[in-house]
């Protein structure tokens, strides 16, 4: 009994220190003590503040329609199965909640003992809450997905108020083959619950996860990989196009609403004497490689697509560095001329080394140049920067 006071008594006393560090930061104190707060918690912190309000009262949410079907699509879906039971029991008997998020932080399935349930739908801690770090700042979600490892967040760690009162174990699900990060398992409770028993479990259901999914992961009917070197798979199978081929395929995926045919020949061909019969062609031979899944009047795939190129474009625009260096292999598709294409490659190749420029973390930019086909220069000129000039904070 002794023991249990001692251990309330100092889970308290934590709590207050660091909602005292906290208040001083979100202030602008210059009295912070950064001993008093782990190194991976100020950093966060640090990012937080420059795009979220500390009077945020909950997440932002998707609608549960469009969650759920990204849910019953999801590998994620399918691998967690096995463990869902016992995350439910979990949940249950430690008064928790847990949830399965994608690797955008957008939770796709949660579960709510009592305890937790009408604190949960009061945040969107549910099916569709975005809980990245760039829409709620510091929680164990984001973490987990910025840091690619196991991490708690404890009370008043969190940066926005409204999950002081919290405490949460999140660990990535990695695929055991590939590395890749494709979701976070998280479980919360209160913060007077907090044991240090709740990561080990967590990081042990998460490695359970990871193994049940499939070896290979195709991320939709058709992948388009054209950033570095071209690759088409489909429905898991590479593909061998010609360049042009690999062009119209580019274009399509930028164009789901469809092209017509003078506009699909403007596209690719711009001023080039080539027929609209040459196009068409063309159009056919590939409808023929997709099992008839290009559609005509206008021009568009039937099909789920993926593209390296649209990810890193999306990645750039919510500013998730760190996504789209693990995306960049190099420019898209440096050879070609068509007239649209060239305008994406110019667009995306500019935004990127911007993102390069702003970098401060050496690790991510050792990450690109090791990976990267492309590019490789602006890096190594940015990890000069950073040996020469460290970032102090």
């Amino acid at each position: 009994m002794e023991q249990v006071k001692d251990s309330a008594t100092s889970l308290s006393q934590r709590r207050r220190t660091i909602e005292t560090q906290w208040s001083r930061f979100v202030a602008g104190s210059p009295f912070v003590k950064r001993d008093g707060i782990r190194d991976d918690i100020m950093s966060s912190w640090q990012r937080s503040a420059q795009h979220i309000h500390p009077l945020q009262v909950h997440a932002p949410a998707d609608d549960e329609y469009s969650t759920l079907q990204r849910w019953k699509e999801s590998q994620l879906c399918l691998a967690a199965q096995r463990e869902q039971e016992q995350m439910m029991q979990l949940a249950h008997e430690g008064e928790l909640v847990a949830a399965i998020a994608d690797p955008q932080g957008r939770l796709l399935w949660t579960f709510s003992s009592r305890h937790m349930r009408s604190r949960a739908e009061s945040v969107n801690f549910t099916a569709g809450g975005l809980w990245d770090e760039a829409s709620v700042g510091t929680n164990a979600v984001g973490l987990a997905l910025k840091l690619r490892r196991s991490v708690t967040v404890f009370s008043s760690e969190h940066y926005l108020p409204f999950v002081h009162d919290w405490v949460c174990y999140a660990a990535p699900i990695t695929h055991p083959q590939s590395g890749e990060v494709l979701g976070v398992l998280d479980m919360s409770t209160t913060w007077n619950r907090h044991t240090p028993l709740g990561q080990a479990a967590v990081t042990e259901l998460a490695r359970a996860i990871g193994r049940c999914l499939p070896q290979q992961l195709p991320r939709a009917e058709l992948e388009i990989h054209a950033l570095g070197q071209p690759r088409i798979l489909f429905r898991g199978k590479p593909l061998s196009l010609p360049m042009r081929q690999v062009e119209i395929l580019c274009l399509l995926a930028l164009n789901p609403q469809g092209l017509s045919l003078e506009g699909f020949h403007a596209a690719l061909y711009g001023d080039q004497p080539i027929s609209t019969t040459t196009l068409k062609a063309e159009l056919s031979h590939l409808r023929r490689l997709l099992d008839g899944q290009i559609g005509s009047r206008p021009y568009r795939l039937q099909m789920p697509v993926w593209a390296d190129f649209i990810q890193v474009w999306q990645a750039l625009r919510q500013q998730q560095s760190q996504e789209a260096f693990s995306l960049y292999r190099g420019s898209f598709l440096p050879q070609s001329a068509s007239p649209e294409l060239e305008e994406w490659r110019y667009c995306i190749d500019a935004v990127m080394g911007k993102a390069i420029d702003s970098c401060q973390d050496p690790s991510v930019l050792m990450g690109q140049l090791c990976h990267s086909t492309g590019g490789s220069e602006l890096v190594r000129e940015r990890l000069a920067e950073l040996v020469l000039h460290p970032v102090r904070f």
